[in-house]
């Protein structure tokens, strides 16, 4: 599939006129519908309902052109920075942010990274949870924080900076626990609990989150899984019940609503950088030196809390 016959389409798509893409373009409307039905021909389906008045997208025309416009961006970041690099110009590294969880430890470890090495521009980029894979495979992102679990960690997709997390109970201060400093499972289990930020129930961190209450011979029958974590937080807000988070977030959301509550049996699942085995972005080796060092740091730190607890 050719680039330009990709980008004549969003022309196209831009302007709902066959006309005004020709003259965006600078050649002649025949050679734009051309174009898009060798594309159609090739895509085999149409993008396009076409008629004397308008045009107008197809359902699976109006999906393909989101998705061209995050390729064509993603090709411009790449030409540029290939030819910033080729000119010594600044470096690039770009970031795959997903969400509000863990936003603390993540911008301590950006935070660290530029004062190390601020000639290197650091790109932070909203990601989809289930195009993270995709787009570490594809150098669209060179890394993103997440839950080694969720990934085939093999000679594709590797890890760096690999933290414990341990959690917490996050109330409101008008809720029953609110004014408790620990909180053991059975009690836990009497209340409704949000476990944020899971896909599917049978994933590794949900079933974790069930075997927390089972290994204690309790079934839990008051858990809510909510498929965003800012959804869970504004639950939390509204006293709908209590959402478990990494005690590294305490300081991030500690709002005067909200109170934080020790478990007394511990609850912790790694967190990691993820990257691909094939990136060869020449700032990726720095960044991962750097998050190396900062786990160290951060794991060291929660073992001495877990021994004076």
């Amino acid at each position: 599939m050719k680039l330009d016959r990709i980008e004549i389409f969003c022309a196209v798509a831009r302007n709902m006129s066959f006309t005004k893409a020709a003259e965006e373009c600078g050649v002649a409307q025949s050679a734009i519908s051309m174009q898009i039905k060798a594309l159609e021909d090739e895509l085999g389906f149409p993008l396009f309902e076409r008629s004397t008045r308008k045009v107008s997208f197809t359902d699976a025309g109006q999906s393909f052109y989101v998705d061209c416009i995050k390729l064509l961006t993603g090709f411009d970041d790449a030409l540029d920075r290939a030819v910033s690099t080729h000119k010594g110009k600044r470096l690039f590294i770009t970031i795959g942010i997903e969400g509000l969880m863990q936003t603390s430890y993540k911008a301590a470890a950006i935070r660290r990274f530029n004062a190390a090495h601020p000639d290197i521009q650091v790109i932070p980029r909203q990601v989809e949870r289930d195009k993270k894979y995709e787009e570490l495979s594809s150098g669209d992102i060179d890394l993103v924080f997440d839950i080694p679990q969720y990934y085939v960690l093999n000679n594709k997709i590797r890890k760096a900076g690999s933290i414990c997390n341990d959690h917490c109970l996050m109330v409101h201060r008008e809720h029953p626990l609110a004014s408790k400093k620990s909180v053991g499972r059975k009690e836990l289990s009497e209340y409704v609990t949000f476990w944020g930020g899971i896909p599917k129930v049978e994933d590794y961190i949900t079933k974790l989150y069930l075997n927390y209450f089972r290994d204690a011979g309790i079934e839990p029958e008051h858990v809510i899984y909510v498929p965003e974590q800012d959804v869970a937080t504004f639950m939390v807000a509204a006293n709908m019940g209590g959402n478990i988070v990494p005690t590294s977030e305490k300081e991030q959301m500690n709002t005067e609503n909200f109170r934080f509550i020790r478990l007394e049996a511990p609850l912790t699942f790694e967190s990691a950088w993820l990257y691909s085995s094939k990136n060869q972005n020449p700032a990726l080796p720095l960044f991962i030196k750097t998050v190396e060092e900062m786990a160290e740091e951060y794991n060291d730190e929660a073992n001495r809390r877990a021994r004076n607890s």
